[in-house]
């Protein structure tokens, strides 16, 4: 005997627009309307069948309609109200699906501390593919794109499921109410549709490129660097790898149910991607070498002057300036003219803090800015070294 549902505010819970988007991925049609009302839908292999919808969920009715529209799903489909209740509050959502695949989560269970770092892996890996939507870069510096902000502030995490351990993100995306013209070549899609079918053809990339990677002669980084405008970057690189560190599994696989509201034709993109465990020290490698060679243009540091080196006679120096990069302080060291290393003296003199824009770039250990501006003197009150 199958559950009934009769929690009002559960069923009260799901909008019309997104039982009418489940009736139309199932084959139902609209058979009648009365506008602004409601809509009647019947099913061609089940003519006996009929669901009314009202047009809004301020009608008096509403919880009861929609309570007789799960009843006659149920019979047509011969599966439980709650599944199908299920798939009605995600059919407005993407659905991805990462399933740890080990021996530590057969029982659909993990430590607390591990699944703390997955979900924050989740989202990494989430907020690496809606910067790369945006611009596709090899690193993903502290000051993220606004429109992947946005989007992350839209998506939610949804219940844990049994099949080993499954991890469930809801990425909403709006309805589709129209077909596309047969002259529409490149119609656009929702930002938030473009983000998923982001990260699944990027974490693919991030695959093939391990592979490749991993059977060329010389560990070659090129494949690499010729997914980056896939969406391969460090961060990618180093969400999916960090994956595996709280917990012991050989795969993770990804998945995407894709919303009922906007169905995608079938293989426009991958939809499911395992992400074996063997390549983890590929993809680290990768993300290292990504920030290695990353440069940080038209960044500002600002801190107090550590070291001033000049040879007599020369009409330059090297300062080094103890700021803040990407969260951390370090050590930066400038090549400044004569004008600007004297100021830059007086500041050290003075215990000023100094400010100056230019191309930050990892060497080895050690970092360097490069095509400064002018230097300036900061205001004691600015100094980002007492924040520290």
């Amino acid at each position: 005997m199958r559950a009934v549902i009769k929690d009002a505010q559960a069923i009260g819970s799901l909008t019309p627009i997104n039982v009418v988007g489940y009736l139309r991925s199932r084959g139902w049609q609209r058979f009648s309307e009365v506008p602004g009302k409601f809509s009647v839908w019947f099913h061609s292999a089940h003519p006996e069948a009929e669901i009314l919808v009202p047009a809004t969920r301020d009608a008096r009715d509403y919880v009861t309609q929609i309570s007789e529209a799960l009843q006659e799903l149920e019979t047509v489909e011969n599966r439980s109200q709650l599944d199908i209740l299920k798939d009605l509050r995600n059919s407005g959502f993407d659905v991805i699906r990462l399933a740890a695949r080990g021996a530590s989560t057969q029982d659909g269970t993990v430590r607390i501390d591990a699944g703390v770092r997955l979900f924050e892996q989740a989202r990494e890996l989430l907020l690496s593919a809606a910067c790369a939507t945006v611009r596709p870069r090899p690193v993903f510096h502290s000051r993220k794109p606004q429109p992947a902000l946005e989007y992350m502030s839209k998506a939610r995490l949804g219940q844990t499921e049994h099949g080993s351990y499954v991890l469930t993100v809801l990425s909403p995306v709006s309805p589709q109410l129209t077909f596309h013209s047969d002259t529409d070549l490149f119609p656009e899609e929702p930002f938030e549709r473009s983000v998923v079918k982001m990260l699944t053809g990027a974490v693919e990339r991030a695959m093939n490129a391990a592979a490749a990677s991993s059977i060329s002669e010389e560990q070659d980084f090129g494949p690499f660097q010729r997914a980056v405008d896939g969406g391969v970057s460090a961060n990618l690189c180093e969400a999916i790898a960090g994956f595996f560190g709280p917990i012991d599994a050989s795969a993770i696989d990804l998945t995407v149910a894709w919303s009922l509201n906007r169905p995608l034709p079938a293989d426009s993109v991958p939809a499911r991607v395992r992400i074996n465990s063997d390549f983890v020290p590929t993809l680290q490698e990768a993300a290292r070498l990504f920030r290695q060679y990353d440069r940080l243009g038209g960044y500002l540091i600002e801190g107090p002057v550590v070291k001033l080196e000049r040879d007599d006679g020369d009409d330059f120096g090297f300062v080094t300036v103890f700021a803040r990069v990407e969260g951390t302080m370090r050590k930066v060291t400038v090549a400044l003219p004569d004008a600007d290393y004297n100021r830059a003296l007086m500041a050290h003199r003075a215990y000023r803090p100094v400010k100056v824009t230019g191309t930050v770039v990892r060497e080895g250990r050690s970092y360097r800015l490069y095509n400064p501006t002018a230097l300036e003197i900061a205001h004691d009150d600015e100094d980002p070294a007492e924040e520290a």
